[in-house]
Order: structure tokens, then C-alpha cells, then sequence
């Protein structure tokens, strides 16, 4: 049976002081994403009662200072998250689904967030996000304006507003990248980080394996063929928002492709001769600066990998975990 965990004084302290900080995620949106990760690590390392008491911390401050409005908002946005990463670091479960489920959460809370005070407005799901590009694309209109009656050239701002009023047609699709693209990228960064802060912590997890073996679920082609095959169907049929749920289903099935891009070209520039660290360096650069062009030679490079299985033969040395 699992050991239960007695805190200390100190550690409920600790904890304390954890969810006081999440009141600064009001003013910079990004450390809710993060705070999975520090309130996951707070379950694994400390247990339960430590991470209940964070949470309760969050929640409280919160409140008092933003409201139960915000602080609804918030708590979407970073405590399933939490308890998704927690639970499956403390009992054990497999990284993978610890990144899926926190990624899940992280998602519907950011859907929340952005998608649902239009809703309960009796809008349409993405009516804030198109609103907002409108009325950055009003503002830079005006600023070209004031160029103008100050003698300078106002041409520079009419591509930005162009671009601006064209992308507030696709409000729903950005909307869905936006939400797909950090719930994935923000729930692995969170597993990961909620693992090295346990692991310095002491605490006793599941090994994972070095990030050139990792490895998408046996059932990752089954999922991602029936995935698939809905959100055409749906696109067909001509649904409400038929192209945003497509895009989700594309970032679904092609962001973990491209991970397994780059995981397959970091194994190849280990096991082969030669200087690895400056090639891997080289590649790394190269992705940043070739984007999004790069992003179509990743998911290729996931695909090979996916039909060729050679990462699978070879196994991690001292670290016989998996991914």
C-alpha cells in the first residue's frame, strides 16, 4: 500500500507561501500554466494534504483580492491541471498520461477562459476573440491616422490591419490552435518540471527514460485515425465551428508527431559519430529559425519514426523508464 505522507510544519509553510504566489498569475497569465507544476510537484514530493493546502491558499487569496468571478477563471485554468499532475506522479502512473490528462485540463481551462464569457453572454464561443482582433486592427488604424496628420508615412500600418481584420474571420481557428498549442506544450513542460523538483526533493517516482527514446502510445495510431475520421465527418456534414473542430483534430494528431520529430533527430545525432552537441545545437537553431517551414520537416521526421520503430530497439541504460 502507498505510504501516507505526515507533513511538517515546515512544509505546510512552504505550501502556503506556494499559493500565495498564484495571486501574481493575474498579472502575468502564464504563471497559472505553471503552477501544475509546482502544485504537482507539492503532491508527489509532500502528499496530499500539502497540495490540498496550496490549492485552498490559491483559492482564498484569490478570492479576496480578484473576485469569485477571476478567481473561477483561474482555479480552471491551473487546478485540475495540478491534480492531474500530482496524482500521477505520486501513484506512480505513466508520464504519458500525465502529460494527456494535464494537457486535457490545462485545455478546457483556457476554453473556459477564453470561450465561455461569450457564451454565457449568449454569443458565440470565440465572439471575444474576434472582437479583439477587431479592436486591435481599430487601433493601429487610428495610430496610422495620427502618423499621417504628423506628416510621417501611414503605409506601414495598413498590411497590420489588413492581417489583423482577415485573421478575426478565422477567430475560431486561432482560438482552438491557441488552446490545443499550450494545453500540450504547457502540460508536458509541467510534467517535466513537477518530476525534477520531486526528484531533488527526494521524493520516489517512476523512472522516465532520456528525451531521445521517448515514445507515443501503442495506441496513438488507432486514436489519431479515429480522431480523424470524426472531425472530417463533422467538417463535411458543415456543423457549427465544422473548421475548428478539424483544427483541433490537426493539432491533436500532428503536435505529438512533431515532438517525435525532434526526439528521432536528437537520437540520430547521439548515436552517430562526430560532434553530437554542436549538430544537435546546429538542428535546434535551425528549427527556430526555419519555423513553420521546419514544422512540416518534424512531422515527416515523426512519421518515419512512427513506421520505422528504430527508437524502440534501443533502451535507456541506467534509466529504464518509459515515456
Amino acid at each position: 500500500m502507498k505510504q501516507h505522507l505526515k507533513p511538517t510544519w515546515k512544509q505546510i509553510a512552504l505550501c502556503v507561501l506556494f499559493g500565495l504566489a498564484a495571486v501574481l498569475g493575474v498579472y502575468v497569465e502564464t504563471l497559472f500554466l505553471l503552477l501544475p507544476a509546482v502544485f504537482g510537484f507539492v503532491w508527489a514530493a509532500w502528499g496530499g494534504i500539502c497540495c490540498a493546502v496550496s490549492l485552498g491558499t490559491a483559492a482564498a487569496v484569490l478570492l479576496v483580492c480578484f473576485g469569485s468571478t477571476q478567481t473561477l477563471y483561474a482555479l480552471a485554468l491551473f487546478a485540475p491541471a495540478s491534480l492531474c499532475v500530482g496524482c500521477c506522479l505520486r501513484f506512480k502512473k505513466p508520464y504519458r498520461t500525465a502529460a494527456v490528462s494535464a494537457a486535457a485540463a490545462i485545455a478546457a481551462g483556457y476554453y473556459c477562459l477564453l470561450c465561455l464569457p461569450s457564451l454565457l453572454a449568449g454569443e458565440g464561443p470565440f465572439a471575444a476573440m474576434e472582437e479583439t482582433l477587431l479592436t486591435l486592427a481599430d487601433a493601429m488604424e487610428s495610430l496610422g491616422r495620427e502618423f499621417a496628420q504628423a506628416g510621417f508615412d501611414a503605409a506601414a500600418t495598413e498590411p497590420i490591419v489588413e492581417l489583423l481584420r482577415a485573421a478575426s474571420l478565422l477567430a475560431p481557428e486561432i482560438t482552438c490552435i491557441m488552446i490545443v498549442s499550450c494545453g500540450m506544450a504547457f502540460g508536458l513542460m509541467d510534467v517535466v518540471l513537477a518530476r525534477r523538483m520531486a526528484l531533488a526533493a527526494k521524493a520516489q517516482l517512476k523512472p522516465m527514460a532520456p528525451f531521445p527514446l521517448w515514445q507515443l502510445s501503442k495506441n496513438y495510431t488507432i486514436g489519431a485515425a479515429v480522431l480523424f475520421v470524426s472531425a472530417l465527418l463533422v467538417l463535411l456534414l458543415k456543423l457549427n465551428n465544422a473548421n475548428a473542430v478539424f483544427v483541433v483534430a490537426e493539432c491533436v494528431i500532428f503536435l505529438p508527431l512533431m515532438l517525435m520529430g525532434v526526439c528521432f533527430m536528437d537520437f540520430l545525432t547521439r548515436i552517430t559519430g562526430g560532434n553530437g552537441k554542436l549538430r544537435r545545437a546546429l538542428f535546434y537553431v535551425c528549427i527556430v529559425m526555419l519555423f513553420p517551414y521546419s514544422a512540416i520537416f518534424l512531422l515527416i521526421l515523426g512519421l518515419v519514426d512512427r513506421i520505422s520503430r528504430l527508437r524502440r530497439r534501443f533502451r535507456p541504460r541506467d534509466d529504464q523508464g518509459q515515456r
